[in-house]
């Protein structure tokens, strides 16, 4: 998704309030994924083991184990950014909605 950043030219009425309802579903989007069943997975003090080369998957269930754990709290990690980043682009559609309303004030 694009964030707004250049200039629009100021025709009497602002594209602001279309950023905000914009921002707010990002926003809901970003909170539905931390909902999601999948971060419940893991235990929140268990962590990845630092390493595990997945060529080495000649030894027991364990090794397996640990490489699965190592993956999901990765792909966890992963989803929180991208909530994260979600929230982030919808404070920027905010105040990019927040320029053009007073751009749309000055001129009135």
């Amino acid at each position: 998704m694009e964030i707004p950043t250049a200039a629009v030219p100021i025709t009497g009425s602002s594209d602001g309030p279309g950023l905000r309802r914009r921002a707010d579903e990002l926003g809901e989007l970003a909170c539905s994924i931390e909902r999601l069943l999948v971060m419940t997975l893991l235990e929140p003090q268990r962590t990845a083991p630092a390493s595990i080369d997945a060529t080495t998957d000649r030894s027991g269930p364990g090794d397996r184990r640990q490489l699965c754990e190592a993956l999901l709290q990765r792909n966890l990690h992963q989803l929180h950014r991208a909530a994260d980043e979600l929230r982030v682009t919808a404070m920027r559609f905010r105040e990019r909605a927040d320029e053009l309303d007073a751009a749309v004030q000055a001129t009135a």
